[in-house]
């Protein structure tokens, strides 16, 4: 069939079309040089027009409603480079809802894009999960240009270091010059202030030639709150759900929540497709309302594993839960929502709870030692599910390890301190380097934050750039309802522009060498001892002494031993921290008894090495 004849074909019967082909027609696509087709979806309006900037004396062109709610329609005579506003029933102009760049930022108008590129990672197969290092990072603060093309030439870095993994922030596009990513309006495009959407293929095109996946943080439990259109144009947002950050999508709506749920998951696949991540992380995924028979969480699930399948590439869906979800890793048929691996922060803050007991960095308590002791047993502390309230357990099971990501800070663990500390500064260098034994060396998923391996002393501060004053001044607020356990009368504020500068975290070369010599080390360990396979959940002993700060991990087999041995004590006030000359070694000795173990000082590592054959 002729290809413009297929693409009508297609743009008659978008409603019937397979949720992970979507994204292809959604917004702005070029047809030919100078041909474009629009596709908008928004039901409840009767007329979608497209108004080309620059050309204002011309009749904008009205799109055609078809089933379902999209509107379509083909203009000539526009291209790369050419912008457009969207009116809908002759409302104001706004950007495009599947607008794939916001030149003018999100609310200006949309831009046609080329969205084919030059790739060439086609013999790319991706990453195993066994074999995940997880390195997180804010592109903005990444680097002092804060761009991906700046990224990109970061990337050898981390690559010596022994991570296998990038995982970015959101980068959808908000409000402001700078921002965490979560206030996120344009879904589809990516932060102008970043670069432009080859910038971003660059970047994800040169990890894998290094050999490292790209994970994308995406957020689909709210919009931010400025720039939030979506609103507007059609029944994207809740009426009966909302978010403390924002509003909430409108999942499970009875008549238009089947929409709304194809045009989220067509972002996750544009991502996926177009830009060749690896995979998504969802954000806050407990907090994405829906009480429909299948939650969306499980449909995105679905089609992102339907896709993968057929395009014959891995995609790794990571959630964000926070605590333990038994259900999300399970397969759909018993229940599940068959992701691969989650975020499980019971081990950063039981790691935490022991060396500043009474100190909580999130709304749940932990308990110093037991908790970490429980974690490092039975893999979690907390439970919770998409539907089920969260709560402390005693587990009957341990949790399969290597689904769960274990971190010791992590942006909402730095950021949501008042001064945006990070581990070391609240505890000490020896901690850090105590801790970052047991995480690197233990069955889960290990993630760290940017800076983490050589100590940055840079902040990392929470940042938006919202230019209504109101507004302004709720984020300040809120910080403070949410987060009443903290002294906010010092730091800086979030609105200020030193938060976003002060984070960035410099080079590598003024950090602590040794530490990073250490977490590379570290990591070439835990290499050698997946590729020998020891490295196992089945093969781990868990031999600790709580009261005195003990935490043993024993991996046996038939051929070897190897044991990580960390002891972590109390802290003083972090303004009159203690300084441990001694904090980690690595032993090419038989395995210790209890005994010699408790010898170990406060805050220090020792790695056992044996080989029994």
């Amino acid at each position: 069939m002729d290809p413009v004849a297929l693409s009508v074909s297609l743009m008659n019967n978008l409603v019937s079309l397979p949720s992970h082909e979507l994204h292809r027609y959604l917004g702005s696509r070029l047809v030919s040089e100078s041909k474009v087709e629009f596709c908008v979806w928004s039901p409840t309006v009767d007329c979608v027009r497209i108004h080309i900037v620059g050309r204002e004396d011309e009749e904008p062109l009205a799109l055609q409603k078809q089933d379902g709610g999209y509107h379509v329609g083909k203009m000539d005579r526009v291209g790369v480079g050419t912008c457009y506003y969207c009116s809908f029933d002759g409302g104001p102009k706004r950007p495009d809802p599947a607008s794939r760049f916001q030149p003018d930022g999100v609310h200006g108008p949309s831009q046609i894009v080329n969205r084919e590129f030059a790739w060439a990672d086609s013999d790319w197969r991706g990453v195993p999960r066994d074999s995940l290092v997880i390195y997180e990072l804010h592109v903005g603060a990444f680097t002092e240009a804060g761009t991906f093309r700046a990224a990109a030439a970061r990337l050898d870095e981390l690559l010596d270091l022994g991570v296998t993994a990038i995982e970015l922030m959101p980068i959808a596009d908000c409000a402001g010059r700078w921002n965490w990513g979560y206030d996120g309006v344009c879904l589809f495009a990516p932060n102008r202030n970043y670069g432009a959407t080859d910038d971003l293929k660059f970047l994800v095109d040169a990890a894998h030639a290094k050999g490292l996946a790209v994970i994308l943080d995406v957020v689909y439990n709210h919009l931010g709150p400025e720039g939030n259109y979506l609103g507007e144009v059609g029944p994207y947002l809740s009426s009966r759900h909302s978010t403390v950050w924002g509003s909430a999508p409108n999942f499970d709506d009875p008549e238009y929540g089947f929409g709304v749920r194809r045009f989220f998951i067509a972002n996750a696949m544009n991502w996926l497709e177009e830009y060749h991540f690896d995979g998504l992380r969802v954000d806050a995924i407990h907090c994405m309302k829906d009480v429909s028979e299948c939650h969306v969480v499980t449909e995105l699930s679905q089609v992102v594993r339907s896709w993968s399948a057929l395009a014959k590439r891995p995609a790794m869906l990571i959630a964000e839960t926070n605590v333990f979800d038994p259900e999300m890793l399970s397969p759909v048929c018993d229940g599940g929502s068959d992701f691969d691996a989650q975020w499980c922060d019971d081990f950063l803050h039981s790691v935490f709870a022991v060396v500043r007991p009474g100190e909580h960095l999130c709304h749940r308590k932990y308990e110093s030692g037991s908790d970490l002791d429980q974690t490092l047993r039975w893999g979690y502390v907390h439970e919770g599910t998409l539907r089920e309230e969260r709560g402390r357990v005693q587990p009957c099971e341990s949790a399969d390890a290597d689904g769960l990501i274990y971190s010791i800070q992590h942006h909402d663990f730095i950021g949501n301190h008042p001064q945006g500390k990070r581990f070391h500064q609240l505890t000490s260098v020896e901690t850090q380097r105590a801790a970052s034994a047991l995480l690197l060396l233990s069955p889960a998923i290990p993630m760290l934050f940017m800076g983490e391996e050589f100590c940055c002393e840079n902040p990392f501060q929470f940042f938006v750039d919202f230019g209504d004053v109101d507004l302004r001044t709720a984020v300040i607020q809120g910080r403070k309802r949410e987060y009443p356990q903290h002294d906010w009368s010092t730091g800086v504020l979030p609105t200020d522009a030193a938060a976003f500068y002060d984070s960035k975290i410099g080079s590598v070369l003024d950090g602590d060498g040794e530490m990073r010599a250490w977490y590379r080390d570290l990591l070439a360990h835990r290499k050698g001892w997946i590729a020998s396979r020891i490295l196992r959940q089945q093969h781990l002993i868990v031999d600790n002494c709580i009261e005195k700060g003990l935490f043993v991990l024993c991996y046996q087999t038939a051929a070897s031993c190897v044991t990580v041995a960390v002891r972590l004590s109390v802290l003083p006030h972090h303004d009159d921290v203690c300084d441990f000359t001694a904090n980690g070694e690595l032993v090419i000795d038989s395995c210790p008894d209890r005994t010699s173990l408790l010898q170990l000082l406060p805050n220090h590592a020792k790695i056992f090495l044996q080989e029994l054959s």
